[in-house]
């Protein structure tokens, strides 16, 4: 079984699947998730399906607004490169 897709599509896909599914279909890997209706309660709810679906343990420090704010930022996250809170 091949590993989940940590591209920032997949992770808009992600994020349409499981707590906006009213993203444009135009939304691009900069675009902003909160400013699109993401909330707090959004974000713990990502928080579960990425260490799910990657096996991604969200540190405490990693809670921050800029590692879920894009595609690009939640890959990053995935990835081990995410911005200290």
């Amino acid at each position: 079984m091949s590993p989940p897709d940590t591209t920032p599509g997949a992770m808009i896909e992600l994020v349409r699947e499981t707590v906006l599914p009213d993203l444009p279909e135009d939304f691009g890997a900069e675009s902003d998730f909160f400013e699109a209706g993401l909330d707090s309660m959004g974000v713990m709810q990502l928080v579960m399906y990425l260490e799910e679906r990657y096996g991604k343990k969200v540190e405490p420090t990693e809670l921050s607004r800029a590692n879920f704010r894009s595609g690009q930022a939640m890959t990053a996250l995935v990835m081990g490169q995410a911005v200290a809170a």
